[in-house]
């Protein structure tokens, strides 16, 4: 049974950020120009931030809804594992395209939708394992 909601949490994160990051690559880039390295790369850090925010946050409180447990340290994890994400992965993706001089627009989309799809793959399973494996605490 636990499997199979993390893989459900899973699948579901990833669909909805890979969903918003194309919105926001339209919004930002569009696919008519090729995009500058440097700003590409940039972008990469709210992405983690907000990937990770949200591939965390919305699925463990719907996992602890009901439960009786603390919510605070859900909260506490979730910007915790989004600020990590920005320093590794965001960070990571910031240098390797900041010495890029341009990317073009479709593969930079591909690359978009991959680093969301690969970041919430990785931050959810464990943020919606922890809270399944919280302890519950006593009511009076």
């Amino acid at each position: 049974m636990n499997a199979r909601v993390l893989l459900r949490e899973a699948v579901v994160s990833i669909v909805i950020n890979v969903a918003i990051t194309i919105g926001f690559f339209f919004a930002v880039f569009g696919l008519s120009a090729p995009i500058p390295g440097g700003a590409f790369g940039a972008d990469f850090l709210p992405q983690a931030f907000f990937v990770a925010l949200m591939g965390t946050l919305i699925p463990s409180l719907l996992i602890r809804r009901g439960s009786g447990t603390a919510i605070a340290p859900v909260i506490v994890r979730a910007f915790l594992l989004a600020i990590g994400s920005v320093i590794v992965a965001g960070g990571g993706a910031w240098l390797v395209f900041s010495h890029v001089a341009s990317v073009p627009a479709a593969p930079a989309l591909g690359i978009k939708i991959a680093f969301a799809a690969i970041l919430s793959a990785v931050v959810t399973p464990y943020a919606v394992h922890r809270a399944m494996t919280a302890p519950i605490r006593n009511r009076p």
